[in-house]
């Protein structure tokens, strides 16, 4: 008698290879542990997911902050700009308001004594003098008005060149930012799923260890159960008249190894637990426990892959009875002679 393959059984899954899980059942444990299991991966998955878009967020913050230290370089180039222009225009304003001074004083001024009283002069030969200053300073001027003029055009084209950049960066900050703030909500996102998968897995555990001191103490209820069985079965073999074959001598078991048995399978659906204390579910089989000891895992033609676990007063000899989802199922299948696989 292999009492530990109960809770070994319950806890690794072998009740539903083949069969369709329920709510409840002998299957909750190993379910409970599936659950665990596929949860731990989905934390592993879900904890990378957030590495990576927590490192994508760090890379866009970055290059936003690249951006910003672009803008505030740009913003100083065109302050300077902006200022270099002011100079420049006041510089040609002034030079056109001397140019057309000195040449509204030359010809439109009048003759020699009008010169000489503007230049103070006392012959003409000073007026000439004055006069040809009044040339030359009038040249300087216009020479100075066509710098003046040419850094305009240059700064023109430097303005233009920067209002050009200005606008490509305010666009690609303008992504930036939005960039910035979707991969955020992504994280959040991302981050309040890992805190759920890891608040599933800590409630998937604890559940999991409850099924686990369950499982145990059905193990110890099935022990009480089989021991009383053998007991049961010992006492009807010596009542028995010679020659009349027992529970025990049609069923003995082999020393390991699978072996196989010819059984009435009967279907039946109840709620409730089974006499190890375990909930009914699909998997669940109840046995004659001194043919059949609890705890043995079985293969039922039909119905797949199961667990003994259970015991009733109908169930002797070689009869067992299978848990159904459903009343309808169990009609279904009714009652059926079936040779099973034994696992041990």
């Amino acid at each position: 008698m292999r009492w530990p393959l109960l809770c070994t059984a319950l806890l690794a899954g072998l009740l539903f290879s083949g069969s369709t899980p329920s709510r409840g059942g002998a299957g909750t444990a190993s379910g409970a542990q599936a659950q665990a299991q596929t949860l731990r991966g989905a934390e592993s998955a879900a904890l990378l997911d957030l590495y990576a878009a927590e490192s994508a967020l760090a890379r866009a913050r970055v290059g936003l902050q690249q951006l910003e230290s672009r803008s505030a370089e740009l913003e100083g180039a065109e302050q300077s700009a902006r200022h270099e222009a002011e100079v420049v225009r006041r510089s040609l304003a002034a030079s056109q308001i001397r140019i057309a001074r000195l040449l509204r004083d030359l010809y439109i001024g009048g003759g020699p004594d009008a010169l000489a009283i503007v230049f103070g002069a006392t012959s003409l030969d000073e007026a000439t003098d004055g006069i040809e200053w009044l040339e030359r300073a009038t040249a300087l001027n216009e020479s100075l008005a066509r710098q003046a003029a040419a850094r305009a055009e240059r700064l023109d084209r430097v303005q233009k060149d920067l209002a050009t950049r200005r606008a490509r960066l305010d666009g690609a900050r303008a992504e930036a930012r939005a960039a910035e703030r979707r991969l955020a909500i992504a994280v959040a996102a991302k981050q309040a799923s890992l805190a759920t998968i890891r608040q599933q897995r800590s409630v998937t555990e604890k559940r999991l260890e409850a099924l686990q001191a369950q499982a145990e103490q059905a193990q110890e209820r099935s022990a009480e159960l089989t021991a009383a069985a053998a007991a049961a079965a010992g006492d009807s073999a010596t009542a028995s008249p010679p020659g009349v074959s027992t529970a025990t001598d049609i069923a003995a078991p082999t020393p390991s190894g699978p072996r196989t048995l010819v059984v009435d399978a009967v279907a039946y659906h109840l709620p409730g637990s089974t006499a190890s204390g375990l909930p009914v579910g699909i998997g669940v089989i109840a046995v004659d426990a001194s043919v059949i000891p609890l705890g043995t895992r079985v293969f039922v033609p039909g119905y797949g892959h199961a667990v003994a676990a259970d015991v009733g007063s109908a169930v002797r000899g070689n009869i067992i009875d299978l848990w159904m989802p459903t009343t309808k199922d169990a009609l279904a299948w009714g009652r059926r002679t079936v040779t099973i696989t034994i696992y041990g």
